[in-house]
């Protein structure tokens, strides 16, 4: 079994290619996060995202610090409360507790305070809104500083953020590898995917289960609106990455299970486009299609009915009915207009307007009687005369060459009819005039058979003149035979026939035959009798010669098939067998006169069993047909059922 043609193998790749593709996402977002650490200006250990995440935490909590040291500096007095959270803060963010540093400046950079050095006294009341703008109480700005000593002795929760700043600094480009090799990796997994939909093992061409036979338009609008709704979560998660605190384990897994259900609605969408491809059902299976194919057929519809009545109204009156629509509406416009025009000028348009419909109503009639012309003489009349007396011109003249047409057309009729009589005649009068000599010469030939020649050459040469006169003399039946079958002069009694008793009296007659020449005969008719209209003598004729061909022209030692069917009034019967040289012409030729499937074969046969058989089951008033496929050769005999006799 193929690997494409395995579902288990095709569903691990798709898992495995989603997986990948978050993979990569969730590196190269890892990598994006801390792009300042990694490749920016000053690789400061402080544009490390965790170390940000955990700076912005701490940053209310040096601001209430400085804003109650302030407040105490400018002689308020604080609870008792706030004078403990003001020492808990100063003795959290102290150097030597803490990594974290920090410096207040005013607005010419000047330092205000510091976490480390000489702090000089705050100017004033501390006043500012951390999530605004920073002020002092004489309204000017201030600005807070913080940052992260990565020389630090403090044993904080900044350390061991520090350890893995410095640890990504040298791996990244591992991660970076790695999210490429990732994302290959899922590229690589969809196109083996893409490639593998549609085969099924054991099943040959295209198989589309379930979902690829959905509507292709709804299951691509579902899988858009999907993929859309990651894109702007994408989206609006990158716009606000800088205003939020969330732990950078959090964010990692939002960006991998965004990124695993893009990859999953894309995949989806890729494998499904390439599995409606390869059964070329992109199109067809969709709404807008069927809804395309509905309309059609109701505008098909529409104009079959449209179609329908107009057929069934006169040529001319739709010149009256069309004539007579087109003058309302001109008089519409015209009554609309007749200010602009006058009434001359209306009057005089009319006038035109109606000569121009009278001409159209006349040629309308003229032509119908061409139109009856002409069906006339296609039906099967060339005797018919087309009437051009009051025609226009240009009618009288296509009239007149319909009518030199059915002269022309029984003219040839006629030769062609004179020329049959007279090649029935002639083959009539020459096989009658045949039989006598060629009795004489049979008889004679039987007597030399009969007397004692010692000559072994003598001998021999009698048995070819016995053969020879024998074929001659069955050439010539068959002339008579075939000329009678095709004029209609055989004399034909209907009368109802077990089909399938006469198949086995042909099968027992020509048994010895078939298996001198090594066939075996597989019988296939049904027990209860088969009763068609048929003459015995005429039927036997046609399973004889079927029979005969196949002892003559089969393949030595296979089998010939003899099929019976009863259905729908008709009874068939199918004689197959294998050609024993190759059959080098058309079957519609083959049921031509002395026309032999391998024209080289000139020892046997003369070319009229498959022409006799032909017209003697036309003139029971069944159809005989033969199909060649390769060296197949197929006959078919039917003939309309009948009712069993009476018992």
């Amino acid at each position: 079994m193929k690997l494409r043609e395995n579902f288990a193998v095709k569903a691990a790749a798709f898992v495995l290619a989603v997986a990948a593709f978050a993979g990569a996402a969730v590196l190269g977002w890892l990598l994006f996060l801390n792009g300042g650490l990694l490749w920016g200006y000053d690789g400061n250990i402080s544009d490390y995202y965790g170390i940000q995440e955990r700076m912005r935490r701490d940053e209310s909590g040096v601001v209430t610090m400085l804003y109650l040291l302030g407040a105490k500096q400018s002689g308020e007095t604080l609870s008792d409360a706030e004078a403990a959270h003001l020492e808990a803060l100063q003795e959290r963010f102290d150097p030597e507790n803490s990594n974290l540093r920090w410096r207040l400046v005013d607005q010419n950079q000047a330092v205000l305070a510091q976490s480390t050095g000489d702090n000089p006294a705050l100017a004033g009341a501390l006043r500012f809104d951390f999530y605004d703008t920073h002020w002092l109480d004489n309204g000017h700005y201030c600005g807070l500083y913080l940052w992260v000593d990565e020389n630090g002795s403090a044993a904080d929760a900044y350390f061991s953020l520090i350890y893995e700043a410095i640890r990504l600094q040298s791996t990244w480009e591992v991660a970076a590898a790695s999210a490429a090799v990732l994302l290959v990796g899922s590229l690589l997994l969809a196109v083996f995917l893409c490639a593998g939909m549609g085969h099924k093992a054991g099943v040959p061409g295209i198989h589309l289960h379930g979902f690829h036979r959905l509507p292709g338009d709804v299951v691509f609008l579902v899988l858009g609106l999907g993929l859309l709704l990651c894109g702007v979560s994408g989206v609006s998660f990158l716009f606000n990455l800088w205003t939020t605190s969330a732990p950078m384990g959090l964010m990692l897994l939002y960006a991998g299970a965004l990124a695993a259900a893009a990859g999953t609605l894309g995949l989806t969408a890729l494998t499904t486009f390439a599995a409606r491809c390869k059964a070329r059902t992109l199109f067809r299976d969709t709404l807008i299609w069927k809804l395309c194919g509905l309309l059609w057929r109701g505008i098909r519809a529409i104009v079959r009915a449209v179609r329908t009545v107009l057929s069934a109204v006169p040529l001319a009156w739709k010149t009256v009915l069309v004539c007579g629509a087109y003058g309302l509406f001109s008089l519409w416009i015209f009554l609309n207009q007749w200010r602009y025009y006058g009434w001359s000028y209306i009057l005089l348009w009319m006038a035109v307007s109606a000569a121009g419909a009278l001409y159209l109503i006349v040629w309308a009639a003229q032509w119908k009687r061409i139109r009856q012309g002409a069906h006339e003489i296609i039906g099967g009349n060339p005797y018919y005369q087309i009437d051009t007396r009051g025609m226009l011109p240009d009618l009288r003249a296509h009239a007149g060459e319909l009518n030199n047409l059915g002269q022309a057309i029984s003219a040839a009729a006629e030769r062609q009819v004179n020329s049959e009589r007279f090649k029935t005649e002639l083959i009539t009068n020459v096989s009658h005039d045949l039989k006598t000599p060629l009795t004489s010469i049979i008889n004679y030939v039987d007597l030399l058979k009969k007397e004692d020649i010692d000559n072994p050459k003598a001998e021999e040469y009698i048995e070819v003149l016995d053969r020879k006169s024998q074929r001659l003399k069955k050439l010539t039946e068959d002339l008579v035979e075939a000329s009678k079958a095709s004029t209609g002069n055989l004399a034909v009694t209907l009368v109802p026939l077990d089909f399938g008793q006469l198949i086995d009296q042909a099968l027992a007659e020509c048994g010895e035959r078939l298996e001198g020449a090594g066939l075996t005969v597989v019988r296939s008719v049904p027990e209860a009798p088969v009763w068609v209209m048929a003459d015995g003598r005429h039927l036997w004729r046609v399973l004889d010669n079927l029979l005969t061909n196949c002892a003559k022209y089969a393949l030595d030692h296979t089998r010939v098939y003899l099929d019976l069917r009863a259905a729908n009034g008709w009874a068939e019967l199918w004689v197959k067998n294998i050609s024993r040289d190759p059959l080098g012409v058309p079957a519609e030729r083959l049921m031509e006169r002395f026309v032999r499937g391998d024209e080289s074969r000139t020892d046997q046969g003369s070319g009229l069993g498959l022409s006799i058989a032909q017209s003697l089951t036309e003139l029971q008033k069944g159809h005989f047909s033969i199909d060649i496929d390769g060296d197949l050769f197929k006959a078919v005999v039917a003939l309309p059922l009948a009712p069993p006799p009476p018992a």
